[in-house]
């Protein structure tokens, strides 16, 4: 199976701009807030859509990873979008909610302000997040769609938790 975060193929820019049958793809995208911003995923990576579970924190865990929580017999990171994008912690509210996200053979708890819809949405579609955006070593604003007064930013979540896994990865004992 492919990997479902990067919905936008590294192509050269006079490809990208060409017509072709992929750009008339339909792809499913999960649109949710953090802050007054929206934002969305690839549908592929998110598992399920949860109300707000009860966390065990981590003590030194960066300030964006909430704790753990358990969910059916595993054990999942929580981490909170809202404080790892703005630096403020998610005001828990009835529409607060955790996407179970997969990033390759890990699963992640995503705390968002509220999610607002499943789009249906052309490969074609979703532009390019411009080079000044996105500018440094792993950007995680990979594209935008939508209409001008309503722009989404599609997230790679990968990107966007890679330092934290990378630091996990070599903390573990081989």
């Amino acid at each position: 199976m492919k990997d479902p975060v990067n919905l936008l193929a590294r192509r050269p820019r006079a490809v990208l701009d060409a017509p072709t049958e992929e750009a008339d793809t339909l792809v499913q995208l999960c649109a949710f807030f953090v802050g007054n911003e929206e934002y969305v995923l690839d549908i592929m990576r998110v598992e399920e859509i949860l109300p707000p579970q009860r966390v065990t924190p981590i003590p030194h865990a960066p300030s964006f990873v909430e704790g753990v929580l358990h969910l059916r017999g595993i054990i999942l990171p929580v981490v909170d979008l809202r404080r790892r994008l703005l630096g403020q912690a998610t005001p828990e509210t009835p529409k607060t909610r955790l996407l179970v996200c997969r990033l390759g053979t890990r699963r992640v708890a995503v705390r968002v302000d509220r999610v607002a819809e499943v789009l249906r949405v052309r490969k074609g579609d979703i532009k390019p997040a411009p080079a000044l955006v996105v500018a440094g070593r792993s950007p995680f604003v990979v594209g935008v769609c939508g209409p001008p007064e309503r722009l989404r930013l599609l997230l790679d979540l990968k990107a966007l938790l890679r330092a934290e896994l990378e630091r996990e990865s070599s903390r573990r004992p081989e």
